[in-house]
């Protein structure tokens, strides 16, 4: 090592004379070369003050590096004490954040800048550990003379980088002091104390993103000791518990966990319990939920509990999504050319608006289900689960317990756990009852009661359990003269019927039976692939003549059914099913049986003809053009027909 002679004078040399020395240390000598381009000033040295304002934004964002280093410092301190020395905490620009020294030591920090909000780069003060150490980004030591600025060649500085968890620079931690007092050891300190705040602040970040993580889970977590004093929670559980999370601490834990309080010691070998629809007791109330229960252990002794939580809302909302139920139509799956028909659609979708019970009634295969599905989607409950019951599919001696749920052992067979019914499960959305008629008259009563309420009681419950339910009922009986027949109660159709909604059949709107069956011939071929496929005049006539006892329903059956079985791409009237063909002949033969009673064969061939036409236009709308198309004549004919029979 030179002597302390020998680093002045070739500093001088260096300065004056542009002379190279041979012995200095390589990463000192490169930064005296890189200080002589940037025409630093090798008779000064201090620091540079970089202003209140931006110092004040530099603190706020090295906030946590300060409170993770800074007791660090203090330790550190309390070693280095008696020395004269200062320790230093810059960040990665050599700003400094935090100054810690005797009062001998701050005297001479203060004559050469060496303080907070001073800048230490080799730019603005030359060589110096901070600077150099930012540069090479690895501990330097630097010893009187080896300083650029001559102001600082009464010093020895040692200083080491601090690392993020990403191998980046955010500071430096320095140990400055008198050169007289120089110790070789002080590299070593510094290089352990910003190992020590690196492995902080690695701790620090890891905490960040557990917490972070902890509070993202969408269910509550309550972590609790073995004398069930609480340790630790999310926000997530204050909001289920609905507490203030200053004010969970203050819960009674064993009120709180009443239903499995005394079943807490009897863990599987996966030291976890898993409890299906548990109340929680929170003050006046209680929250229903699902409860997993993980036991935590050290050594061979159990230290607490940890308890996710899941309010039975969300639980159910998963378990809707999962078993369909979720409603598929809108009203713009809804077609209809129907003047009747369409005033009905706007009437549904001003009901939807509206929170009130529906009774949808019309035969089968008139859409009543298609219609509840609409006015649920169009209704502020689209978010919420559509259950549909079919009311006359539920073997007797269920529909109770299908319906409105049942607690745990209330009967033989019943689950260990117990079950929620189909209200529970449409909580916050719609339920349709369809077939409502055919539901018993003692549980009629029952949902009568719920309907008036808004709250269920399962089979071998205590307690109701509060609901947010709207009831769309449909049936294809009159419930009126059910009513008088006994078989259903008065008082549930007058508070299911706040509105009605009556669809007709589709031999009420024969313009919509062409409309539906080239919708239903269009779905069929995006389903295939291998080339589209049209309909026969006479199978659109066909189609037309028949009356449709199924309705709709019947008829996407019959369209389905002749596209499959066409061998080609013209769907013939040969695939018209023969009882539709010999009810088209029935029907034909009654009415020319009828007219040949009272009148001769011209007339009644008249009288056919006149009532073919009249029945044309009528499911044409008038549109004489779409009426000669259907019954196979030219316009002009068909204008003369109309003026000979007075049409």
């Amino acid at each position: 090592m030179l002597s302390i002679g020998n680093i002045e004078k070739q500093w001088e040399n260096f300065v004056k004379k542009n002379q190279i020395p041979k012995d200095i240390k390589k990463e000192i000598l490169d930064s005296w070369i890189r200080c002589k381009q940037y025409n630093v000033d090798p008779y000064e040295g201090s620091g540079k003050n970089i202003g209140k304002e931006e110092f004040d934004q530099v603190l706020q964002n090295k906030k946590e590096l300060i409170e993770i280093a800074k007791p660090i410092m203090l330790s550190l301190y309390n070693v280095v004490k008696e020395s004269n020395y200062s320790i230093i905490l810059t960040d990665e620009n050599a700003v400094i954040l935090e100054v810690i020294g005797n009062e001998t030591i701050m005297e001479r920090n203060i004559n050469l800048y060496f303080l907070k909000g001073c800048q230490w780069t080799e730019e603005n003060v030359g060589t110096n550990a901070i600077g150099t150490c930012i540069y090479l980004d690895q501990p330097i030591q630097t010893l009187g003379a080896e300083h650029y600025g001559q102001k600082q060649h009464r010093w020895t500085c040692s200083a080491a980088p601090i690392h993020d968890n990403n191998g980046k620079i955010i500071g430096v931690i320095d140990l400055s002091g008198d050169f007289q007092g120089y110790h070789s050891h002080t590299l070593g300190i510094v290089v352990e104390a910003a190992n020590s705040i690196q492995e902080q602040f690695l701790i620090a970040e890891h905490r960040k993103w557990v917490k972070v993580a902890f509070e993202s889970i969408e269910d509550g977590i309550l972590i609790i000791d073995s004398n069930f004093c609480i340790k630790d929670f999310n926000l997530k559980m204050c909001e289920i518990l609905k507490v203030q999370k200053e004010e969970i601490h203050t819960l009674d834990i064993k009120l709180l966990l009443n239903d499995i309080i005394n079943d807490i010691g009897n863990f599987n070998k996966n030291n976890n319990i898993i409890y299906r629809e548990v109340s929680l007791y929170v003050n006046d109330h209680r929250v229903e939920c699902n409860i997993n229960v993980t036991r935590v252990e050290q050594g061979d002794k159990y230290i607490g509990f940890v308890i996710v939580a899941k309010k039975i809302d969300s639980f159910r909302h998963a378990v809707n999504k999962i078993a369909g139920f979720s409603s598929r139509y809108t009203f713009e799956d809804i077609i209809t050319n129907n003047f009747k028909m369409k005033n009905i659609v706007e009437e549904a979708k001003n009901i939807a608006e509206n929170e009130c019970s529906v009774l949808i009634t019309g035969e089968s295969g008139t859409g009543k289900e298609l219609f509840a599905h609409a006015i649920h989607n169009e209704s502020v409950r689209r978010e919420g689960p559509f259950v549909a019951i079919n009311c006359a599919a539920l073997p007797k001696d269920l529909v109770e317990s299908e319906l409105f749920g049942y607690e745990k052992g209330s009967f033989t067979g019943a689950s260990k756990e117990g079950q929620p019914g189909k209200f529970e499960l449409a909580n916050k959305g719609t339920i349709f009852l369809d077939e409502i008629g055919e539901l018993p008259l003692q549980m009629q009563s029952k949902l009568l009661r719920i309907l008036d309420n808004h709250t269920v009681t399962r089979i071998g419950g205590t307690y109701e359990r509060n609901l947010d339910v709207r009831v769309i009922a449909a049936t294809n009986r009159n419930l009126y003269q059910e009513i008088q027949t006994n078989n259903f109660r008065s008082d549930l159709y007058y508070r299911l019927n706040v509105f009605h909604l009556k669809l007709f059949p589709l031999r009420e709107r024969p313009e919509d039976i062409l409309l539906c069956a080239e919708f239903f011939l269009d779905k069929f071929n995006k389903k295939n692939f291998k080339g589209q496929k049209n309909f026969e005049k006479n199978f659109i006539q066909a189609l037309i003549n028949y009356h449709w006892p199924g309705n709709v329903r019947e008829l996407e059956n019959v369209i389905q059914r002749a596209y499959y079985l066409s061998k080609n791409r013209i769907i013939s009237s040969t695939l018209i099913p023969d009882y539709i063909n010999k009810n088209i002949r029935e029907h034909t033969n009654h009415i020319s049986h009828t007219l040949s009673i009272n009148h001769p064969q011209s007339k009644i061939l008249e009288e056919i003809e006149k009532n073919l036409i009249m029945d044309s236009l009528k499911k044409c709308n008038g549109n004489v053009v779409h009426a000669s198309k259907m019954i196979g004549i030219g316009k002009s004919t068909l204008y003369r027909k109309l003026k000979k029979y007075g049409l």
